[in-house]
């Protein structure tokens, strides 16, 4: 139990330290709780055969929740540039999962579902549209886009490219906002 409570604590100070090394790409200084999580997970049904991508997959916390609840056939490419967190990634073994160490501006293909972490507030203007008209691009005619956020103020940026509802999850540090997102027009 001692060596599980350290393995913890370890996991905790290398996100801290990735977050002080890039506050900007990571976003925030601890890892989505399991109620985030299971908030995003929940916004869509994953049981049938779907192509998922996970954008800022960070440390895996979302990826392990996503791969726990998605279906035998489904694929899930997870895109992440930090590279001691994409090796964390690699570490996950389920043939299931693509690990992508690469930015979310070069998802293309198309996706049944696209999940978010990115601090969309935290990147420059340029690189969030860029980002979010990717995101529009490859989901499909009933394609779903769960982003969390902490704040509400990337609001006018999501209903550029789409429809949205909220939920608030308190059950998070800081408490955050899970958007479920569709297409509803082009931009």
């Amino acid at each position: 139990m001692l060596a599980s409570a350290f393995t913890m604590m370890r996991a905790k100070a290398d996100f801290v330290q990735q977050f002080i090394r890039n506050p900007r790409a990571i976003g925030s200084i601890t890892p989505s709780s399991e109620a985030l999580c299971r908030a995003m997970t929940e916004a869509v049904n994953l049981q049938r055969p779907l192509r998922i991508a996970e954008l800022g997959a960070g440390d895996g916390v979302l990826t392990r929740q996503i791969l726990l609840r998605m279906g035998s056939k489904c694929q899930l490419d997870a895109f992440e540039i930090s590279p001691p967190l994409v090796e964390k990634l690699h570490q996950i073994n389920d043939p299931r999962l693509h690990v992508r160490a690469c930015s979310a501006e070069l998802l293309s293909g198309e996706y049944d579902v696209v999940f978010s972490g990115l601090p969309l507030l935290s990147l420059a203007p340029a690189l969030r549209n860029t980002i979010l008209a990717a995101v529009h691009d490859v989901l499909g005619t009933h394609g779903v886009f769960v982003q969390f956020q902490y704040t509400s103020l990337t609001q006018p940026d999501l209903s550029r490219y789409f429809t949205w509802q909220r939920q608030r999850v308190l059950k998070n540090v800081p408490p955050a906002w899970v958007y479920r997102c569709t297409r509803h027009y082009a931009p």
